[in-house]
């Protein structure tokens, strides 16, 4: 115990804000959570618990500044025992582990390099979306030069075009493995995007095991999505509808939705190409990575 305490307190800030024997509770004036170290074998805790080990268990915080976060904990000589990644769902994280074993992952999620206006209004509901229409990175994309270079696209006709020589009238789009974004709770594989050969639009296909849910989020623009296998539980706003293969449901933009596979389940999304997600309670929002 006096070994995780002083982890805590030297590599993390806390500090002690209750002692006794076998007991600790550390607390930070700015953090959401506090923590409390009991010795193993302790008789506050069920006979059934007291030989426990804390084994993992992961103990996540939120943070800002993660570089400096990281750099100055391995100055200081602090056990990281994950380096600074990059998730494909825009979670960026380290971790380090104390001397009992429980791993602390600082977290910081990534906002894509576009403008975000605040509280334009839904069109449907017309409630605050957190997201502007004034968001337009898809118009930013060269139709000419950003299309034959990108990798996945086979330009089988090519003419010349009013826009210019050599641009292909007809690009085809094969999947490969870097198309594959895979979360904890689904498998996404990119198809059009405007790395790949289109200008507005992104389509991908979802696939999610049985039991898996996805967590509430909400997204910038209208989504279409057509089950073409299995099914899927849609949690929309204050209405839940299950959907199986070969229905369509269509998601306006703005309102919390959640998605859940009662058996194993496959779909084919489409969505405005500069479409966004956000999370409810959480600050900034996030790029979809398979339909960039």
């Amino acid at each position: 115990m006096d070994a995780s305490r002083d982890f805590f307190r030297t590599h993390l800030g806390y500090e002690v804000a209750m002692a006794a024997e076998g007991f600790v509770s550390l607390s930070r004036g700015d953090a959401a959570a506090d923590i409390v170290l009991l010795s193993s074998g302790s008789e506050v805790l069920p006979p059934e618990q007291r030989d426990q080990q804390a084994a993992g268990l992961i103990l996540a915080l939120t943070v800002s500044g993660i570089e400096a976060e990281e750099r100055r904990l391995t100055a200081a000589g602090a056990p990281i025992t994950m380096p600074l990644r990059e998730e494909p769902w825009g979670e960026r994280l380290f971790q380090l582990t104390d001397p009992n074993g429980v791993v602390v992952q600082l977290v910081e999620w990534a906002t894509p390099d576009v403008a975000v206006v605040v509280d334009a209004p839904d069109a449907v509901t017309g409630a605050a979306t957190g997201v502007s229409d004034a968001v337009d990175p898809v118009a930013e994309v060269d139709p000419v030069a950003g299309v034959d270079p990108v990798a996945g696209v086979d330009p089988v006709s090519v003419v010349d075009l009013p826009d210019g020589p050599g641009v292909p009238a007809l690009p085809v789009i094969t999947p490969t493995d870097e198309n594959v974004t895979a979360s904890p709770n689904a498998r996404m594989t990119g198809l059009a995007a405007p790395s790949r050969g289109s200008a507005e639009l992104s389509t991908w296909t979802v696939e999610m095991a049985a039991g898996q849910t996805g967590p509430e989020h909400v997204i910038s623009r209208e989504q279409v999505w057509t089950v073409t296998a299995g099914a899927l539980e849609v949690s929309y706003g204050a209405v839940t509808e299950k959907v199986e293969a070969g229905r369509t449901f269509v998601l306006a933009p703005g309102v919390v939705r959640r998605i859940h596979a009662p058996e194993a389940a496959e779909a084919h999304v489409a969505m405005r190409a500069d479409g966004v997600a956000s999370v409810p309670g959480t600050d900034g929002i996030r790029a979809l990575p398979w339909a960039r």
